[in-house]
């Protein structure tokens, strides 16, 4: 008899993780907390206008924030975003703060290392602004000078190994000054500190259009190639449930041609 019960007692609890299992979705890891907590924590830089900027009262805004917005719709939960500092939210995320980042981040193999990253969302390229009137046309017209950049975003990643002995410009004593954000290197341009800013195409854009006397163009190599680049929602590895919800949000919202209509939005 009881051996019966304690067989009976086994089966119910067989049964009833099954069935807890299927109330969550099968979900697990980052996906099944998000659930129970009926929300997203999601950390940006709201330095990347249009991407993610600061709007009326504060209130965090752009392309981005529409995005997470729409994962969150997917999941049935709210979308909690949080302020970080753009060069230090990935390894945060890695160390379990919050429960995925976009912030404009480029997809690279280095940042692999730390993080997953959903399918492209966007494709970009690095531009220089410039002075109007600036004889710097392409990448090598860089050599022996200052440049600025923003703090572990790409346009820092291209010139540190482009200024390394292996790099286009090695040698060739340019200096690269990185700034907390683009518009603090936007600023030292205007005063002639630095002959030019490498910035993702989007943010340079806006940036020229609101500073007058600034110029925005491709950053292109002699040989005419392109930095290309394409940005991804970062998440924590391991939550391969959670990319895939991502991932489907992404294509739906690219079919739409939502993000293309976001970004001519938040950037007039």
């Amino acid at each position: 008899m009881k051996r019966f019960f304690s067989s009976a007692l086994a089966i119910a609890l067989v049964i009833l993780l099954v069935v807890s299992a299927a109330a969550c979705g099968g979900a697990t890891g980052k996906l099944k907390k998000i659930k129970s907590a009926g929300k997203i924590t999601v950390y940006t830089d709201p330095n990347f206008s249009p991407f993610e900027f600061l709007g009326a009262n504060s209130e965090i805004v752009g392309v981005d924030v529409e995005i997470a917005k729409a994962i969150a719709a997917e999941l049935g939960v709210t979308a909690d975003l949080k302020e970080g500092k753009f060069d230090s939210i990935l390894m945060s995320l890695k160390g379990g703060k919050g429960d995925v980042a976009i912030s404009g981040f480029t997809i690279t193999a280095e940042r692999r290392e730390n993080v997953d990253f959903s399918d492209p969302y966007i494709n970009s390229v690095q531009y220089l602004i410039l002075p109007e009137g600036s004889d710097v046309a392409v990448l090598e017209d860089l050599a022996g000078k200052t440049v600025g950049v923003a703090k572990g975003y790409t346009g820092q990643l291209l010139l540190d190994d482009e200024t390394s002995d292996e790099g286009t410009l090695g040698g060739a004593n340019t200096t690269v000054n990185a700034y907390n954000s683009a518009m603090e290197a936007v600023l030292d341009l205007n005063t002639g500190r630095i002959v030019a800013v490498v910035m993702d195409e989007y943010v340079a854009k806006n940036l020229v259009a609101s500073n007058a006397g600034l110029v925005a163009i491709e950053l292109r190599y002699s040989d005419g190639s392109l930095a290309s680049e394409e940005y991804g929602v970062a998440v924590p590895k391991g939550n391969e449930d959670l990319l895939a919800v991502i991932n489907t949000v992404i294509a739906r919202l690219k079919s739409e041609q939502k993000i293309e209509q976001w970004v001519v939005d938040f950037s007039s």
